[in-house]
């Protein structure tokens, strides 16, 4: 868990100089309820993938400082936690971002940036002792987004933070600072994703997705409890046991019916005809498991093999679907951030 240090008190020493925070992407798959009055809100099922997170590199400072094109909202997060944290006015860091996926597609972007920089600081200044960090719990997890001010609504890219894998979270009751975590499995190692990504498209976001909300009616409790029994009863499971076809149809009938409260919002976003058309191009080429991570443009079909998943990339490309959309094979990830002084010799998996 994590140490307040008073102000007064000198910073730990770290283990090294210098911190690296490497994370997943995240996908999203859909919520289970909103706008019920006594409820919970939010809440919802998603995924960790390897090889579209976030690298991080930061550095004791006397000032805070950036080098990126996310630069004032990594120091603004980095201020956050140094406050939060009780931290002296020296407790600055020096932050470099050296890579980061394009915002705002639906791969959880600003919660891997937030945490990554909240994990850094924590390193540098509150905790500096240990090797390379891996599977963190879920209360660590929890507290680092508190402490960097996200999972206000979802908690999946938080959880998946800590610990990596298929993440059920089950949404907050009013006055709850971040949502109760109901399951997080690993994935078959075997298994892959084909991210298809439209190019210059954006999802909601900022004020944009805060007045979707606004405008949202209530989930009603039958489409909630059917989602809730699609994830319990057959995703998880099937994921348990390594029954593909299961978690695949059961994967697309729950990203289906999640997106049903959003239809009216999401059918008014640019790219919405082109994801109709992906999806009818999906289900013609016999893809049993396909959904859109959050508001998109992200779409992701899940493979039982890596031969599979490049037969699609293939398809797709024969398709002429590569001219509109960024295509991509990913593994599931199964660890959740890597944090570790820059002179390890630890590399993550």
């Amino acid at each position: 868990m994590i140490r307040q240090t008073k102000p007064s008190d000198p910073p730990p020493p770290a283990s090294g100089s210098e911190v690296e925070v490497i994370t997943p992407g995240r996908l999203h798959f859909g919520m289970l309820a909103f706008g019920q009055p006594y409820g919970r809100s939010f809440g919802g099922l998603g995924a960790m993938v390897s090889g579209c997170g976030i690298r991080v590199r930061m550095k004791r400072a006397e000032t805070f400082a950036a080098v990126s094109h996310v630069g004032e909202r990594a120091i603004g997060v980095a201020r956050q936690c140094a406050n939060a944290w009780g931290l002296d006015e020296h407790s600055a860091c020096l932050i470099e971002v050296l890579d980061i996926p394009r915002q705002h597609i639906g791969l959880g972007t600003g919660t891997q940036l937030a945490l990554a920089v909240a994990a850094g600081m924590q390193r540098l200044y509150v905790d500096g002792s240990g090797a390379s960090k891996h599977d963190m719990s879920a209360e660590d997890a929890a507290a680092l987004a508190q402490a960097a001010g996200r999972g206000l609504r979802s908690s999946v890219g938080v959880y998946g933070f800590g610990a990596g894998g298929i993440v059920l979270e089950s949404g907050k009751l009013q006055g709850e600072v971040t949502a109760p975590l109901v399951s997080q499995i690993p994935m078959p190692e075997s298994w892959r994703a084909v991210l298809f990504v439209r190019r210059e498209a954006e999802g909601l976001h900022g004020d944009a997705e805060r007045t979707a909300f606004a405008g949202l009616k209530l989930v009603p409790f039958e489409l909630t409890a059917e989602l809730t029994r699609l994830a319990v009863m057959e995703i998880l499971p099937a994921v348990l046991s390594a029954r593909f076809i299961d978690f695949a149809s059961a994967l697309t009938a729950y990203g289906k019916l999640a997106g049903k409260p959003f239809e009216r919002a999401s059918s008014r976003l640019p790219y919405a005809g082109a994801t109709a058309q992906l999806f009818e191009w999906l289900d013609l080429q016999g893809v049993k498991g396909f959904a859109q991570s959050s508001w998109g443009p992200a779409v992701v079909a899940v493979c039982e093999s890596n031969v599979d998943a490049d037969s699609l990339v293939s398809a797709a490309e024969a398709a002429g679907i590569a001219d509109q959309h960024e295509i991509r094979v990913v593994a599931f990830d199964n660890h959740g951030a890597v944090i570790r002084a820059v002179d390890e010799t630890v590399t993550p998996t």
